[in-house]
C-alpha cells in the first residue's frame, strides 16, 4: 500500500518532466509561446501607437485635398 502511495506522489513530477509535443520539450515550448506573445505585444503596440495614428492623418488629409 505504501508503495502505491509513493508512486502516486511521484507521478507529477514525472509526468511534467517528461511532457513533449512533437519532440520538443516542455520548457522549449514555454519559450517559443513566450516568444510568439512578445512578437505578437509588439505588433499590437507599433499598430496602435504609431501606424493607426499616421493612417487616420493621411486620411484626413486626403479627406482635405478632395473637397
Amino acid at each position: 500500500m505504501e508503495e502505491r502511495i509513493n508512486m502516486v506522489k511521484a507521478a507529477p513530477p514525472v509526468t511534467v518532466s517528461t511532457i513533449s509535443l512533437i519532440g520538443i520539450p516542455l520548457n522549449e515550448w514555454v519559450f517559443i509561446c513566450t516568444l510568439i506573445y512578445t512578437v505578437l505585444l509588439t505588433i499590437f503596440l507599433l499598430r496602435d501607437k504609431l501606424i493607426a495614428p499616421w493612417l487616420e492623418r493621411r486620411r484626413q488629409r486626403e479627406s482635405k485635398n478632395g473637397e
